[in-house]
């Protein structure tokens, strides 16, 4: 059974805690930001080559050969990104310049946190 256009079956959460853990977060509901250089000092992208064999069980063979080959920290971030997807959470960004130098920081949040809100039963748009 196909379940998305990235994934064979959704991956245990122990799989994303994994993944969290290579981002130095403790778990799916960590809030703690991280910016690029963080995953250079964390050593991300080698922690998730070394999770490589898990993950590939989970994706596609088309989008493992996509997604997990060349692994740097930009591709650690999409990976990251695609399989919070499938828990209802997203990774938000937010841009700051910091000694005349844009950085990217980036944090987990839940997808109904999100500050604008579509309820579709009554069409109406709400701001949290």
């Amino acid at each position: 059974m196909k379940l998305n256009q990235l994934f064979y079956e959704i991956p245990p959460i122990e799989i994303i805690e994994k993944l969290m853990s290579a981002f130095g977060l403790s778990n799916i509901n960590d809030t703690k930001e991280f910016n690029k250089n963080d995953l250079i000092s964390n050593h991300t992208a080698s922690k998730i080559i070394e999770l490589i064999p898990d993950l590939a069980l989970y994706y596609l063979p088309c989008k493992a050969n996509i997604y997990l080959t060349n692994i740097t920290e930009k591709r650690s971030i999409t990976i990251l990104s695609q399989h919070l997807r499938l828990y209802d959470y997203r990774l938000s960004r937010d841009e700051r310049i910091i000694d005349g130098k844009k950085d990217i920081f980036y944090r987990v949040q839940q997808i109904k946190d999100t500050k604008l809100q579509i309820n579709n039963e009554n069409n109406s748009v709400s701001f949290s």
